[in-house]
């Protein structure tokens, strides 16, 4: 087991990384050697800022680990959530996978599905109970609320799981896809998509229009749903596409966010085309969150930190 507490990052915000893998009655079941994608998790609460009594529950992409997002999770820390980055089981690219099948949207239902859930519905990815999202973020919640009873973790938790209307899940590219399904079968606060969800499922006739797939159908209300996306992004045209399959352009269209300033005309959907600071271009997909290529303010700020707060904190309508 490792375990980790660290501070000073600023006044009152506190970091902790955690090993997802130890044994006993904290631990995820079984020994080490049954376990996938051992990369730390971490948790962040900023006691300075007053709470929303919300937890975010930040999920990367494939190959993905929460240590390459930490800008974005301390901002939202300082915006008064409870904050989880969770390792999961993130090594299969389900473009790859599923882009080629003759059934793609069943293909990419059913391996979300069991990458979220641990349920053994696809023959594409393996996935069991002890390594799925919820299984790893229920016991990561509930060590926190052991070990740490005055932060108030235990209030993400009801009868020993997850309490999904306290619980926000934002997600990049498969974690936005992984997000969606969570908020296909329960209600929760708020889903955020950062460059995603990219699955190449059925389109419509003309660009942006999506048409059915798993998507059209969840349990949380179309608006709780808010995406950020990069109009470079080789999958740009599936995004924007599964965003309309989500119902999310009900609540205004794509904006800009370099060229316009919060609330961007209420709208749910944003897009930039500022140059990532490594790379160029080739580097769009990520740049919407990832720490090494988010573009940087001359005072090393993130040049999207307005857009992270709009679709981290806006209402509805």
């Amino acid at each position: 087991m490792v375990n980790r507490a660290r501070g000073g990052l600023s006044r009152g915000l506190r970091v902790r990384s955690k090993f997802p893998c130890t044994r006993g009655a904290a631990g995820w079941g079984g020994a080490r050697g049954t376990h996938q994608a051992l990369d730390d998790h971490y948790a962040w609460l900023d006691r300075t800022a007053p709470t929303n009594h919300q937890l975010l529950v930040y999920l990367p992409g494939n190959d993905g680990v929460p240590a390459n997002a930490l800008l974005l999770q301390q901002q939202a820390a300082r915006l008064g959530y409870h904050v989880i980055g969770l390792m999961y089981v993130d090594g299969f690219s389900l473009a790859g996978l599923c882009n080629g099948d003759v059934d793609p949207n069943s293909c990419f239902e059913r391996a979300h599905f069991e990458i979220v859930y641990g349920a053994d519905v696809s023959s594409l990815v393996t996935v069991n109970p002890a390594n799925s999202i919820v299984n790893r973020l229920t016991k990561f919640l509930q060590y926190l609320d052991v070990n740490y009873p005055t932060e108030a973790w235990g209030q993400f938790l009801s009868d020993g799981n997850p309490s999904w209307a306290q619980i926000a899940f934002g997600g990049l590219s498969q974690g936005a896809g992984n997000s969606a399904m969570i908020a296909k079968y329960h209600v929760v606060a708020r889903v955020v998509m950062f460059s995603g969800v990219t699955d190449a499922l059925p389109m419509g006739p003309s660009a942006c229009h999506g048409a059915a797939s798993w998507l059209s159908r969840h349990t949380t209300p179309t608006d709780r749903y808010w995406g950020l996306v990069h109009d470079r992004d080789p999958a740009y045209p599936h995004i924007c596409a599964d965003w309309d399959s989500l119902g999310m352009y009900a609540f205004g269209p794509l904006v800009q966010v370099e060229t316009n300033a919060p609330p961007y005309g209420a709208t749910h959907t944003l897009f930039t085309d500022l140059k990532p600071q490594r790379e160029g271009y080739n580097a769009a997909h990520v740049s919407t969150v990832i720490d090494f290529y988010t573009p940087l303010s001359p005072d090393k700020t993130p040049e999207l930190a307005d857009a992270w707060r709009y679709v981290l904190t806006a209402t509805g309508r």
